[in-house]
């Protein structure tokens, strides 16, 4: 079986506790208006775990 790289198992994880907290939140912000906020909080955590995986990928690399 193969080992899983840290690149992979890593963001995955963040990933899944960004869509958790997603579900989790998103109600209660719609519900006061605040989708402007939900949105722009998604993006943000998305766009660090995709820096994330390039700088691990990177590091693996070497």
């Amino acid at each position: 079986m193969a080992k899983l790289k840290k690149s992979d198992w890593l963001p995955g994880i963040l990933l899944i506790y960004l869509f958790a907290m997603t579900l989790w939140f998103a109600p209660e912000l719609i519900e006061k208006g605040e989708i402007v906020r939900l949105i722009l909080v998604f993006v943000a955590e998305l766009a660090v775990i995709i820096i994330l995986r390039r700088f691990l990928r990177k590091q693996e690399e070497k």
